[in-house]
Parts: C-alpha cells; sequence; structure tokens
C-alpha cells in the first residue's frame, strides 16, 4: 500500500435480516457486491441505535436489534483510497416485511432485495467473511465470531 495513498476506517453496525430460507442484502446500484443492511456508527450514538437508525433510513421501516453475533474486519481498495473497517454484525427483525416481497428503498443509491441463502457467494456478499459467521450463527456453532480479510 502506498503512502501517499488516502485512508479511512470506518465502524459499522450490520444486521442479518431473515425470512424463510432467505436473507435481506442491500446493493449500491453500479457496483457488482451486495452488503448487509445498516451503516456507520455516529459519535454519542450506540451501537444498537446506530444500526436501528440506519435501517429506518434505508428502508423506512422500525426494527429490533436483537443478539450481537460478532465482528468482521475487513479492507479494500477503492480508487485512490484505502478503507479498512470493522463490521458488527447482529441479528435483526423488521415484522413489517417478509422474503415474499423486496422492500423500497429510501436512498435512491440503495437497493434491497432477498437471496436465498446458500446463494450469498452468487450475489458477493461482502465483505467476504460475513458469509462465514452468518453460515456458523444457522449452524449454531457457538460465538461470538470474529473473521477478517486479513490474513
Amino acid at each position: 500500500m502506498p503512502s501517499n495513498k488516502e485512508h479511512k476506517y470506518h465502524v459499522l453496525a450490520r444486521g442479518i435480516i431473515l425470512s424463510g430460507d432467505c436473507i435481506l442484502v442491500a446493493h449500491c446500484i453500479g457496483m457488482d457486491n451486495t452488503f448487509l443492511p445498516g451503516g456507520h456508527i455516529e459519535f454519542r450514538e450506540g451501537i444498537r441505535t446506530s444500526l436501528a437508525r440506519e435501517i429506518k433510513e434505508e428502508l423506512g421501516l422500525e426494527s429490533e436489534v436483537k443478539v450481537y453475533l460478532g465482528a468482521v474486519e475487513a479492507e479494500f481498495d477503492q480508487e485512490e483510497v484505502y478503507h479498512q473497517e470493522m463490521n458488527h454484525l447482529f441479528i435483526a427483525d423488521i415484522p413489517a416485511i417478509n422474503h415474499l416481497q423486496n422492500p423500497e428503498s429510501k436512498e435512491k443509491h440503495l437497493e434491497f432485495f432477498w437471496i436465498p441463502l446458500n446463494e450469498m457467494e452468487t450475489h458477493n456478499l461482502q465483505p467476504y467473511p460475513v458469509r462465514t459467521v452468518i453460515a456458523n450463527y444457522l449452524n449454531q456453532v457457538p460465538g461470538p465470531y470474529l473473521e477478517s480479510t486479513f490474513h
């Protein structure tokens, strides 16, 4: 990594929202990956409050942030910026939606849709270690989990 490259560090709260055999994912229009709903934790805001706020902003819906599953640290390059992030993962429930209909996004750059749990790789769910956390949770492997893109 060149030392003159800009660096950004992100602390994020992400929701694993399940319905049937599906998981809700977000997609930034024009990108080739998906990710879990949620976003940045703001100053003077607790992590659970951040996730509920992000879901409300993105989907316009109330949610219940439930069990903390763990974290995924990741790094990626985007143009001339090196990004490093810590994703805190929670099971979240949104009673007003289910996998029979994709929810409407309240943010123009995002869309949300349900994918079968066995298609997380096909839909390029990122950061990719999130897939391991979800599989561990579904297979009742005791947590909390910590996964990483770092070697």
